[in-house]
């Protein structure tokens, strides 16, 4: 698809401006001169990580608050260790004693790697062998086959798994989200039901109750009229059930028959208070409460009347990234859960686990998706923008091949069959510009979430890759994505070299990993904290040894283009301070880096696709430092209380104007610069870096549109520029969106009455070549007009 008009230029500059600099002396001018040199072909608006939908993250995406099923969990691991044999395979990561057994009680085994690669079979038993490691000989957990197989090198990949759907899977009985009498019930459950297993509401001895979460009032309207559906049965005594929003508003009370019925209540909600402050807002809750019998439940659905739009999310969720205007939407996941999961509608799907820490059982919160590939596919289509929906970190071969049937089919074949059954019989692969595909997320990182959730390793991404391509059902316009840690050039050598058949290379190059008291000796002001924070990222892509420069030598080296899968600051580690971190992330300074990041990345390394990260969470509880506000860029969708950090407009203001080609611009005249000065490598001293321009501008054209955006990364001082180009502007007239606000720390959190930081749209009047602005201190502007 075509995201900008074709016949129209434009282009993005990283500089803001106010009114006309026409009482600016010449010396003082900075000329900005766009030329038809394309240096970047095909670009597309910046992408944004939506995320999950939990309430306590601020989210609420979907029109479904609450839809549960009860259903158990599929368990599957990525496993690589330093021996294998013709026997077996060790890991370095011993399963918990609760995976162990339920692996010995019929897991299975697909070796991904080596001669053996493809061979399936069940795990025979789990044992130790000894391995030499760290120059000694040490003990790890084996894998034993049931069969024979070719032995590979060390690493070899090895994924385990296991179905438990029939375990059921709920809150645990904690005694306020659940009463502690509750439990799974299985092989009692409603004609039609996609599972085996249900609640049951314990209420024969004691009332029992079980609470389901929608979202804080502050994030979205809560009053109006809701329906609460779900399937309820008598399973012992003569039971009443309620179903109640405590003092929010209605309770609605039945008695559930001796055989399985659907109930549908409406209930009106309408003593739902506004927030109070930055720190308080209300939650409302739907609580099932029984007594004088046990109830059986299954397959419940909450949600509030009034959305309208035809996709899975709320109208405030589509409004506010529509506010975006993103290139591509992207969800991430590790490993677990299966293709026909990812795919399924609300009321059949599952849990699944690959996390190392998680105990196999019905009640450990294991993760849930919370919306479908294919309700994501819709969004993004009605939006009229890209999808890039990580599958499982732990896919097979087989799910491979039906997912390209899902993606490209006919209605009537294989998985094409299964699209069109959710509501979609063209193919997506006529939908698209581009359908981005990726395995799992960060399989690189050792963090103990990430563990078992993915393998980077030999073969396993290439055979996958290789399977998509062979597909008859594959087109062009399906991009496989390889992934690797930004700060690790040394590590995505040898990935870019083990997947040569992939189309990109993700990282995420965060600006800012941690802050020290060291460095804090030196960045006393504000000005001193911003003009080192300007400098972090342009270092990391110019300085020979910066890692995105890196990134980019190997890239060229390789052929697969980079791509960024999350971008934002991530100032969570360090001796240093709360508080500096604070000011930089939330604030129009932070916004600014976070834009002139991404630009810089765009023309230096023509990383076209990037996503920022991400669109809601308010805060990121750092160890001994604190709650430093990442990842979230978006406060607040709800309609009529919009609120968005510095960082989510400075992206949609360039978004505004991005599509079509790079081309190049020339600064003549002033040149202005600052120097920054802290710490700007691993490990490193503190040290200065520049001079470096205070200016920066970028261009897209795109048919006869020009569009510029132009960032003043100047902590204290307005500057004027002219902007010069060929040709006459139609109707002497350009659009102008404008980022600024009166200090570099102004931010838009709920501790502020009303937001500091505005993105404002007006009309230049008299707009052609030569035209003067001045651009403020700390702000970025983009312009949009048509030539002829």
């Amino acid at each position: 698809m075509n995201f900008r008009r074709s016949v129209r230029w434009l282009v993005i500059a990283t500089l803001t401006a106010t009114a006309c600099g026409a009482g600016a002396a010449e010396r003082d001018v900075t000329t900005i001169t766009l030329t038809d040199k394309v240096l970047v072909s095909d670009t597309v608006p910046f992408g944004i990580n939506l995320g999950g939908d939990a309430y306590y993250s601020g989210a609420a995406l979907t029109k479904l608050r609450a839809k549960e099923t009860f259903e158990g969990t599929t368990y599957r691991e990525c496993h690589f260790g330093p021996l294998n044999d013709a026997r077996g395979a060790t890991t370095w990561f011993a399963l918990n004693d609760s995976w162990k057994a339920m692996m010995l009680a019929g897991g299975r085994y697909t070796i991904l790697s080596g001669p053996a690669r493809g061979t399936r079979g069940r795990i025979k038993g789990i044992s130790t062998k000894k391995a030499r490691h760290e120059g000694q000989m040490k003990d790890f957990m084996y894998f034993e086959y049931d069969r024979e197989v070719t032995p590979d090198e060390p690493n070899l990949g090895l994924m385990i798994e296991a179905d438990r759907l029939g375990d059921g899977q709920m809150h645990p009985p904690d005694g306020y989200w659940c009463a502690k009498q509750n439990e799974i019930a299985t092989g009692d459950v409603h004609p039609g039901a996609f599972g085996g297993a249900a609640l049951n509401l314990k209420g024969a001895d004691e009332k029992a109750h079980y609470r389901f979460s929608t979202h804080y009032q502050r994030y979205g309207e809560t009053n109006g009229q809701w329906h609460v559906r779900f399937w309820a049965k008598a399973k012992t005594g003569e039971p009443k059930l309620t179903v109640s929003t405590y003092r929010y508003g209605e309770s609605k009370e039945l008695s559930p028959a001796a055989e399985w019925n659907q109930y549908e209540q409406t209930i009106l909600v309408d003593k739902v208070p506004e927030p109070t402050g930055p720190n308080r807002s209300d939650h409302l809750l739907f609580t099932f409460e029984a007594e004088g019998g046990d109830v059986l439940i299954d397959d419940v659905e909450i949600w509030m009347e009034g959305d309208t739009n035809p996709t899975a999310f709320r109208d405030d969720c589509v409004a506010m990234l529509r506010t975006y205007g993103p290139g591509c939407i992207r969800y991430i996941q590790m490993g677990g859960s299966t293709l026909e999961n990812v795919l399924a509608p609300p009321l059949a799907r599952h849990a699944f686990s690959s996390q190392r820490g998680d105990k196999v059982g019905p009640y450990e919160r294991h993760s849930r998706h919370p919306y479908s590939l294919h309700e994501m596919y819709v969004l993004c289509e009605h939006l009229g923008c890209d999808p890039w929906y990580t599958l499982p970190g732990t896919l097979s071969q087989d799910e491979m091949k039906r997912f390209m049937e899902y993606l490209g089919a006919p209605p009537g074949a294989g998985y094409g069959k299964r699209r069109a059954e959710l509501g979609h019989p063209k193919p997506w692969t006529g939908v698209f510009r581009t359908i981005h595909v990726e395995f799992g997320n960060e399989a690189w990182n050792n963090a103990g979430p990430y563990q078992c959730g993915g393998f980077n390793g030999r073969d396993y991404w290439k055979d996958l890759i290789a399977t998509g391509k062979a597909s008859p059902h594959y087109r062009p316009n399906v991009v496989f994505h390889a992934a690797g840690q930004a700060a690790n050039a040394w590590l995505n050598g040898g990935i870019f070299e083990r997947v040569p058949n992939a189309d990109r290379f993700g990282v995420a190059p965060y600006i800012i990993q941690s802050i020290s008291k060291q460095e804090m000796e030196v960045l006393g002001t504000d000005a001193q904290l911003f003009r080192w924070a300007f400098a972090w990222p342009i270092h990391r892509s110019r300085d020979e040894k910066g890692a995105m420069r890196l990134n980019w030598e190997l890239s060229k080296k390789h052929g697969p283009e980079l791509s960024i899968y999350e971008v934002n600051h991530h100032i969570t580690h360090g001796d240093g301070p709360l508080e500096p971190r604070n000011t930089i992330v939330t604030s129009i300074g932070g916004g600014l880096n976070v834009l002139g990041n991404m630009l810089l990345m765009l023309k230096r390394h023509h990383l076209r696709t990037q996503a920022l990260f991400s669109l809601v969470q308010h805060s990121y509880n750092a160890r001994d430092i604190g709650p430093v506000r990442l990842w979230g860029t978006a406060l607040c969708m709800r309609k009529g209380h919009e609120r968005y950090r510095p960082t989510f407009l400075a992206c949609a203001m360039a978004n505004k104007v991005m599509g079509g080609n790079l081309v190049e611009t020339v600064h003549a005249g002033a040149e202005p610069t600052f120097t920054g000065e802290g710490i700007f490598r691993g490990r490193g001293q503190t040290e200065t870096y520049g001079p470096l321009p205070v200016l920066w501008s970028y261009a897209f054209a795109e048919g006869r549109r020009r569009g510029l955006v132009l960032l003043n990364i100047d902590t204290s001082r307005a500057h004027p520029v002219a902007v010069a180009f060929e040709g006459t502007v139609r109707g002497r007239k350009a659009t102008r969106w404008l980022l600024t606000a009166p200090r570099i720390t102004a931010n838009n959190e709920f501790e502020q009455a009303e937001p500091q930081v505005k993105l404002v749209e007006d009309e230049v009047a008299g707009f052609a070549s030569g035209h003067r602005l001045t651009l403020p201190a700390h702000s970025a502007m983009a312009l949009e007009w048509e030539v002829q």
